[in-house]
């Protein structure tokens, strides 16, 4: 029985990777109407800090930084093209931003 891969990994590799990285994200980036992955760890604190930093004089500098400096694995589709490693990252750093919260007094 075939199991599905992701970005060339089974699901023995991601636990692994998870283990060694800290929480994942998949990201679909689709072209041409195929539909091509990358798998991201979450961007740290650390992260976050030098991506604003780079993106207030480029922005385009930051997206790169980020990408970077967060990308796990990813199909060789997106590895070899900028505008679709552009993509991913941009779908990653919008997770970041559309994360809710909410705040109680207790």
């Amino acid at each position: 029985m075939d199991k599905e891969l992701i970005c060339g990994l089974d699901t023995a590799q991601i636990e692994e990777l998870k283990a060694e990285k800290g929480a994942l994200v998949l990201v679909g980036v689709t072209y041409e109407g195929n539909t091509h992955q990358a798998i991201f760890r979450e961007p740290t604190f650390k992260d976050l800090e030098a991506i604003h930093k780079i993106s207030k004089s480029d922005e385009m500098k930051g997206l790169r930084s980020a990408y970077d400096n967060c990308i796990v694995k990813a199909d060789e589709e997106i590895e070899g093209r900028d505008m679709l490693k552009i993509k991913a990252v941009s779908a990653l750093m919008e997770r970041v931003q559309k994360t809710s919260s909410e705040a109680k007094n207790l």
